[in-house]
């Protein structure tokens, strides 16, 4: 009896070990593919996008060094390229100056159908005005600087990512002023070269939602969908802009109201095929995913996907970026605090939520950083590319200077 217990288990401690190993091949795996320098700039606080052969652009919030520049000063914009040996090779492609063409680029960078990139300057000028940049790529490999559109400082200053449609307009929002509480704007190319803007919407102080802090997301009938963080609430809230006659309408879909329904929206929705909204609430607590579903009768109803909990743990706190989904339907993101890296402390994390049968999401954390080595505090979303990979930046940590990382993960 006691040698058939014995032989009992063995064969379970067996299967342990073995359901085990399988798990762990499972896991993705997190590597550091580029750590910042003054030189090559510092403190990358936005996401990435990739060019058709896979390289990676993006900006440091400071730093930077172009060859026929002075000084490291105001941020940069880099291209990452991957080699064939698996590492990565970063250069500085423009660097900023300061007043002559802007600092502290902001945002997620965007391409247009002929290789431009666009992007914002947080201040410009000696007015710390705002602008829209463009940098063009020449026959010789180098980067030019143009400015799009400047935005006078009574407009406010441009909040969040830029999106461009097919025709090259882009959109974006800029913060509350002393006429409005925050803008919806277009820029539209004009035959001579110049941009025209247009304010489609201006949030009057009577709306119930106001101070857009994110970019707009368009659904597949031409109507602009974005979140504030100021509200009747005082919690902020989603609103729909759709257009008639050339007069652009704005409706509140959802206003949140705090605790447990979450608060405080700061970035890009998306939407699934189903029409459906997704997007994170950084504020209340420790911040919650969200859904958004239209119902028949015209009214947005939430579904809160993960609330991150408040307390030491695990798992991350106050999510910020915008959201991806892969092909599963699982959804990823970013949070900048939280976590069990840092010997206990709080440097952020890489989570997944999976859709689970009846209704429910899955939250799995995939990566908790540890500042020295690969870096803490990504605050921006991820890019998921065709192969899988998630990449992303961290605002800060690196085994060097502790001025930001790039990292990968690997499914």
């Amino acid at each position: 009896m006691a040698r058939k217990s014995f032989f009992l288990t063995l064969l379970v401690l067996s299967a342990s070990l073995s359901a085990f190993a399988g798990g762990a091949g499972a896991q993705p795996s997190e590597k550091t593919i580029y750590t910042f320098d003054l030189t090559h700039g510092i403190y990358p606080i936005s996401g990435l996008v990739a060019d058709s052969a896979g390289n990676l652009y993006g900006t440091t919030n400071n730093g930077g060094l172009y060859p026929d520049r002075k000084n490291p000063c105001c941020g940069a914009v880099f291209e990452l390229s991957p080699g064939s040996n698996g590492a990565w090779s970063e250069t500085v492609i423009y660097a900023f100056q300061g007043l002559s063409d802007g600092m502290s680029p902001y945002g997620t960078l965007a391409f247009d159908k002929q290789g431009n990139l666009y992007g914002t300057n947080y201040t410009y000028g000696l007015a710390s005005q705002s602008r829209v940049f463009q940098l063009s790529q020449g026959s010789g490999g180098k980067w030019t600087d143009k400015t799009v559109y400047t935005f006078a400082g009574n407009v406010g200053q441009i909040n969040g990512d830029l999106t461009l449609d097919g025709e090259g307009n882009i959109y974006g929002t800029t913060q509350n002023t002393g006429s409005s509480d925050g803008t919806v704007f277009e820029l539209s190319p004009q035959a001579d070269g110049t941009w025209k803007e247009t304010v489609l919407y201006a949030f009057p102080k009577s709306f119930p939602l106001g101070n857009p802090h994110a970019g707009v997301t368009f659904d597949a009938g031409g109507n602009l969908y974005g979140t504030t963080d100021g509200s009747s609430t005082g919690y902020g809230g989603v609103y729909e802009l759709s257009q008639s006659n050339g007069t652009w309408t704005a409706a509140v879909l959802f206003t949140f109201t705090g605790g447990n329904a979450g608060g405080e929206p700061d970035d890009k929705l998306i939407f699934d095929s189903s029409g459906n909204l997704y997007g994170v609430c950084s504020g209340n607590n420790n911040g919650v995913v969200f859904e958004l579903s239209p119902g028949s009768n015209g009214i947005w109803t939430e579904t809160v996907l993960h609330a991150f909990p408040v307390g030491p743990g695990s798992d991350g706190a106050h999510p910020q970026g915008t959201l991806v989904f892969d092909s599963r339907g699982n959804l990823y993101g970013t949070a900048p605090a939280g976590g069990l890296g840092c010997n206990g402390g709080s440097c952020g994390v890489v989570y997944e939520l999976s859709p689970q049968s009846g209704g429910t999401w899955k939250e799995t954390i995939l990566h908790q950083f540890e500042s020295a080595g690969d870096g803490s505090q990504p605050q921006a979303g991820l890019y998921l590319d065709s192969a899988g990979n998630l990449f992303g930046t961290t605002k800060f940590g690196g085994t060097f200077y502790g001025y930001g990382t790039i990292f990968e993960i690997t499914p």
